[in-house]
């Protein structure tokens, strides 16, 4: 596995793939490496890299679709050889809303800074790049992790949980929410420190939207009155509510 924590001076276009995958895994060290790793990357070699006409087609969108106001990477992918039309299309209105932002930015600068004043978190969040998002969801307050949760972009839903401010409480709501992210419950289930709260546990069980391989490990750690309302809920799997039923069995027969 790559090294996340020193910075990588050189990639090629099989590195960056690599990196790109751990990026995009749902496995969650894998991809908090991934991010660390490419934000660290040498901005020239990433540059570089990105001209090279090997870089397999689902990085070249990926970087596409995030290079925003990034000249640099810009210009790099225009001049990649492999790039489809329809993704020169995007550059090319990346660079012209770029251009056009940093024309007139010094001229509204003073007339917007008191309206940004009076807007509340979620309207700040809202006028935020992505990347601003996920800086806000690694380091931003209980008010600002309540709405990055929510965020449709996964990196920056999957970052409020690596914010080091998220408190148990916190967590036991999100595992109770019927429209939390299945993705962001898995991580939950996975957590060794959240799941010693058997409320936080509880609750990730009787949440029809966590994934049902995450909720049958918990089922032997439930009472039997747990496992009964289980047995009974008609808004969960019937793959878990049979579990929960062989348990129960079980228990009456050990009695």
């Amino acid at each position: 596995m790559i090294d996340g924590t020193k910075t990588v001076s050189k990639v090629d276009a099989g590195k960056l793939t690599l990196l790109f995958r751990m990026l995009m895994s749902q496995d969650p060290d894998e991809h908090r490496v991934g991010v660390k790793a490419i934000r660290e990357l040498s901005p020239n070699d990433l540059a570089e890299v990105l001209s090279d006409p090997e870089l397999s087609w689902e990085v070249l969108d990926y970087f596409v679709r995030h290079a925003g106001g990034r000249t640099d990477w810009i210009e790099a992918l225009k001049k990649n050889p492999s790039l489809s039309e329809e993704l020169h299309g995007v550059l090319e209105v990346s660079q012209t809303d770029s251009k056009a932002g940093k024309s007139v930015a010094k001229k509204v600068a003073e007339k917007e800074e008191p309206e940004i004043k009076h807007l509340s978190t979620e309207q700040r969040i809202q006028k935020m790049t992505v990347g601003e998002k996920i800086k806000m969801a690694l380091k931003g307050d209980k008010e600002a992790r309540s709405v990055l949760v929510k965020d449709t972009n996964r990196e920056v839903f999957m970052s409020v949980l690596e914010n080091p401010g998220i408190k148990e409480s916190e967590i036991e709501m999100l595992a109770k929410n019927t429209g939390t992210n299945s993705e962001i419950l898995r991580v939950v289930g996975r957590n060794r420190e959240w799941t010693s709260n058997r409320n936080v546990v509880k609750s990730l069980i009787f949440n029809s939207k966590t994934p049902v391989d995450v909720s049958v490990r918990f089922l032997p750690r439930m009472s039997l009155r747990d496992l009964e309302m289980i047995d009974k809920s008609r808004s969960l799997p019937m793959s878990l509510r049979a579990n929960a039923k062989r348990l129960i069995a079980q228990k009456k027969k050990s009695r």
